[in-house]
Formats: C-alpha cells, sequence, structure tokens
C-alpha cells in the first residue's frame, strides 16, 4: 500500500470517528490511553494528511446501548493556552469531530474552611470557565504596576453534566468551573482567592486550556466539535507541594480516563453518525455532472422533448416506453475502469444498446438506451484516476449523486432516476437478453402460424392494406415526417404530462406503395409485420392475403 494511500485511509478513520478526547500535552494522551486500553493502537501525525507530524492519535470505541461510538485521544503538541487554542482549532477544521471533550490533569481548590472537600486524584467536570489572565495592567504612583482583571465567562451546555457528577454514587467526581492560565503557579490559593472572592465563587479548578476549549467549541457551533465538557484529575493543590509526588499525576489521569468512559456512555447513549464526504473528490464531481447532464436529461425529457437516435433523427423513442434513467458506476467502482471507451462500446455492442439524443441544439445531449431505460457510464469517474483510493471515491461519487432529487424522489416514473453498479447492470441486460430471444421466438411461431393459415385458405388478394412498420437493427420505428407532426399535435407538453407516443408510423398507403417505398429505403432498414394488426384484421374475416417481404410487391391472384 502506498504512502499516499495511507495518508488518506487514515485521515478518513479519524473523520469517521465522532468522539475527539483532546488533552493539553502529549503525556496526557499517552496516560489516558494507556488506561483506555487502546494505547498499541495509534496513528502517528506524519501518517495522516494535513496533519502536523508531531500529533499522535490514539483509536477506541466505547460500548453504548445501540453498536459502539469510536473516538480517538490526542493533545495539542505543546502545553499552554496559546499553543493549544492553535493546534485544536487546526485539528477541528481537518478532522471534524462531531463532539470534543477536553481531558486532563489540573489543579484542585484546597478549601481553607473545609466545606468543599476534594482530594489528590479526584476528577473536576466543568462546563464554564474564565482567563484570569484577561485584563489590564497600569501603572500606580508609589503601588507599582496593578492588574485589573477583565474576565470573560465562557460556558457551553454539556448534558447533565452537574447531574452526573454530584450523584451521591459518585463521590469523588466534583462539578465546578474552571479558572485558566498561561502559566504553571505554584501560588493557586491566591488566585483561587481573588477570583471566588470578586467574581465567582464557584470556580474549583485552575489549569492552562479550559478556557480557551470551551470558546473554541462555541466558534464551531453545533455543525461539528460540540463540547461535552472539561473533564481533569486532580494532580496537586497549586501549592508548594506540586510535583512532590510523581505517581500522583499518573493515577490521577487513570481515574480521568475512567471518568470519561462513564460520562461519555451516559451522555451518549445512542449516536447516529452521518459521515460528512463533502469534501471528499469523488463528492466534488457530483454537482457538475447532476447540473450539467442528468438535470438537462431529465428536464428535457420533463418539457416533452424527442429522444431519437444519435445519428437519425427519424427514428424516435416514445415517452410513454421511457422507464427511468439509469447512472452506471465503473466495473468493479474502478475509475479506471471508464478511462477508455474499449469496456463501454464492447458492452453496448454485445447487449445491442443504441446511442441517442435528447433536446435541441443548445441543451442536446447524448446518452444511450436498452429496453425503456436512458444510460449514462458515468464516465466523469475518469478524474478519479489520480487517487489512491480512486474505488472509494467512486463511492462518494454514489453516495452524493443519490442525495440529489431526481435520485431520491419517492414516487416511481419516467424521470426517476438511479445509480447501478456496473455488475447489476450485466445482470440485468442478460435479463433483458433472453426475455428478447423468447419474445423472438414466440413471434416467429405465430407468423408462421398465420402464413400457415393463410397458405391453407389459398388467398389471392389483400382486400385490407396491411399496416407495416419499418424497424432498426436497434428495435425502434421510423416514422415518418407526417406521422411525426400529428403525434406531436396531439401530445401534451408539461412536466406532469409526458409526449404521447410518437415512436410507430403506421402507413395507410396500399400494399404495393408501401413495397415500393420499402425497395428504396435504407438497406439497415427491414420490414415488420404489426401482429395485432394480422390478428385484427382475421378478426373481421377478411379475404386471406398474403405478406409482403423485404423488397417485394404484393402479389395478387
Amino acid at each position: 500500500m502506498s504512502s499516499d494511500k495511507n495518508f488518506n485511509l487514515n485521515l478518513r478513520n479519524l473523520r469517521n470517528r465522532p468522539l475527539c478526547i483532546i488533552c493539553g500535552r502529549p503525556g496526557e494522551a499517552e496516560e489516558i490511553a494507556k488506561a483506555l486500553g487502546i494505547f498499541g493502537n495509534k496513528i502517528q501525525g506524519d501518517e495522516v494528511d494535513k496533519v502536523a507530524d508531531g500529533h499522535t492519535f490514539y483509536l477506541g470505541s466505547f460500548n453504548i446501548q445501540e453498536g459502539n461510538l469510536d473516538y480517538y485521544v490526542t493533545s495539542s503538541l505543546r502545553q499552554g493556552i496559546q499553543s493549544f487554542t492553535v493546534n485544536a482549532a487546526v485539528l477541528f477544521s481537518i478532522l471534524l469531530p462531531r463532539f470534543a471533550i477536553h481531558a486532563g490533569v489540573c489543579a484542585g481548590y484546597d478549601d481553607p474552611t473545609g466545606k468543599l472537600k476534594m482530594a489528590l486524584t479526584d476528577v473536576v467536570f466543568g462546563e464554564a470557565a474564565i482567563n484570569y489572565e484577561e485584563g489590564k495592567w497600569e501603572s500606580i504612583p508609589d503601588k507599582g504596576l496593578l492588574f485589573r482583571p477583565d474576565y470573560n465567562r465562557v460556558t457551553a451546555s454539556a448534558g447533565d453534566m452537574q447531574a452526573f457528577a454530584d450523584s451521591h454514587l459518585r463521590s469523588r467526581y466534583h462539578y465546578g468551573e474552571y479558572i485558566s492560565g498561561s502559566a504553571v503557579r505554584t501560588d493557586a490559593g491566591a488566585i483561587f482567592e481573588q477570583t471566588r472572592s470578586g467574581m465567582n465563587r464557584n470556580a474549583i479548578a485552575l489549569d492552562m486550556e479550559a478556557s480557551a476549549f470551551i470558546q473554541l467549541c462555541g466558534h464551531f457551533g453545533n455543525h461539528y466539535a460540540k463540547c461535552l465538557g472539561v473533564v481533569k484529575g486532580i494532580s496537586d493543590f497549586g501549592n508548594s507541594n506540586k510535583g512532590k509526588d510523581a505517581n500522583t499525576p499518573t493515577e490521577a489521569l487513570k481515574n480521568t480516563a475512567s471518568a470519561l468512559r462513564e460520562w461519555i456512555t451516559h451522555r451518549i447513549p445512542v449516536v447516529s453518525w452521518v459521515i460528512d464526504e463533502g469534501h471528499e473528490p469523488g463528492a466534488k464531481i457530483v454537482p457538475g455532472y447532476y447540473k450539467n447532464f442528468v438535470s438537462r436529461v431529465l428536464d428535457n425529457f420533463c418539457e416533452g422533448m424527442e429522444i431519437t437516435l444519435k445519428d437519425d433523427d427519424s427514428v424516435i423513442i416514445p415517452a410513454k416506453d421511457i422507464k427511468g434513467f439509469k447512472t452506471i458506476l465503473p466495473r468493479g467502482c474502478d475509475p479506471a475502469a471508464v478511462s477508455e471507451m474499449g469496456n463501454i462500446t464492447a458492452i453496448t455492442r454485445e447487449y445491442g444498446i443504441c446511442e441517442i439524443k435528447i433536446g435541441g441544439k443548445q441543451s442536446s445531449r447524448y446518452l444511450y438506451y436498452k429496453a425503456g431505460y436512458m444510460m449514462d457510464w458515468s464516465r466523469c469517474c475518469n478524474s478519479l484516476i489520480g487517487y489512491a483510493d480512486g474505488v472509494y471515491q467512486v463511492g462518494v461519487f454514489e453516495r452524493e449523486l443519490s442525495k440529489h432529487h431526481y435520485y431520491s424522489a419517492v414516487k416511481d416514473g419516467p424521470a426517476r432516476a438511479m445509480v447501478c453498479t456496473w455488475e447489476e447492470t450485466e445482470e440485468w441486460l442478460e435479463k433483458e437478453a433472453v426475455e428478447e430471444k423468447t419474445t423472438r421466438e414466440k413471434s416467429k411461431r405465430e407468423v408462421a402460424k398465420v402464413l400457415e393459415n393463410q397458405d391453407q385458405h389459398g388467398s389471392s388478394k389483400i382486400h385490407q392494406p396491411l399496416e407495416i412498420s419499418t424497424q432498426t437493427k436497434n428495435g425502434l420505428m421510423k416514422v415518418t415526417p407526417a406521422r411525426k407532426e400529428k403525434e406531436a399535435a396531439e401530445s401534451p407538453r408539461s412536466p406532469n404530462t409526458f409526449p404521447g407516443d410518437s415512436f410507430r408510423a403506421t402507413n395507410n398507403s396500399s400494399g404495393h406503395d408501401q413495397g415500393q417505398k420499402l425497395k428504396t429505403g435504407k438497406a439497415n432498414l427491414r420490414t415488420r409485420v404489426s401482429l395485432p394488426q394480422i390478428w385484427k384484421h382475421f378478426s373481421r374475416k377478411s379475404p386471406p392475403m398474403r405478406l409482403v417481404q423485404k423488397g417485394a410487391e404484393p402479389v395478387g391472384h
């Protein structure tokens, strides 16, 4: 497998996962991945198209009520509010997760009153935060610099997070708000005191990224990266004891991983995930194909424009015979299969598929016809040959095309379009070939029976002129201009009422005149006796008749 193909497949793998768990540091993501048991299932950033090399993605799946919820754990390349904001924004824009949650470790609030009991490795759930460093520094005479804060409290609606965290069944979970800053602090007590007394008494955790994450999710709205909150384990209390116990952060991250699993499966018991493939190359060729070809063909048909052989306008397919429109995908969904006309020419010749056109000079379109269906072999897919995942892109083309009006219409009818695989089309053509053979054999037997009855009656003269039609090698009727004009006048012309049958021409001239015309006609036309007319003739008990053979004069007795 080529590197390019790996890049595309890995990008798609990540985009197909609805949930992104993003941490502030690579080490946090690694520990959470280990705790979730997915450390060995990872993709490096340099293996993903459009993603920076330094990222690592750990792939996992949570069991929910109906199936699985796929996710990945990743991180910012560097700790800090600015680096995190940039890295997270880029990842969200590329990977387009439906849900996002921020995880890691934080400093907890060590309540001097003892009312709020929080311990190391407990987990804090939050959906609101402030950046305590937003504000203005002023120089005050005799007092030096004075910081005047200008807090911007950002919030998200993560669901019933508070009820979940405050449940008596989860004594080590706490619900509150985060304070974010751009530096690691060992004076967290002072920051908590200042914030809780003057601004937000619900602040119970201090970190570096929560406010940026919540605000970033708000920027993307509900289109993607819907915020599921912030979940972080307490690794210290932001005092002089910070970092003395090396195992505490690891234990805090283990508890964070457990809390993530519990919260996410509670918050998203069922998820219906529709993958957005609109950015794929296979999707980008759909608008032009649909608007400039499919829609034009079917619009022309609904407006009553005639469908004729490509090289002979006098041969018309009646509107009433049209059953629909088929877009045929390349064989095996491989775009290379339609890069040249060889495969298409072979199948059209084998099954007698004719080329047709519909529309006037400015709006005419060329396509194929067989057994009531207008057909196109989607040669536009050959533009996908250059992509390593071309087969997948053809699948995207099919799915995106099927969303358009003529393909998605509920009501069946002659203006209904469908997408078919090459293999399905071959199977259909085989069945049609068998039916055509059966019909031909039946017709031969009926004609032979008519001829036999005729000879037994000893016919000497044809008293009733027999209706004779000319038929092309593709089974289409050739019409006279007079007949064409008559039927055109009788045919309704509206999108909801399709034209009448302008397909079959009946020549009411004498048998002698008809035979004379056939002598001078095109070499590729043959006379065809209309069997219904034969039965009609005999049902009236007319005198016996002799059929006109190709190039022959009717002979009377």
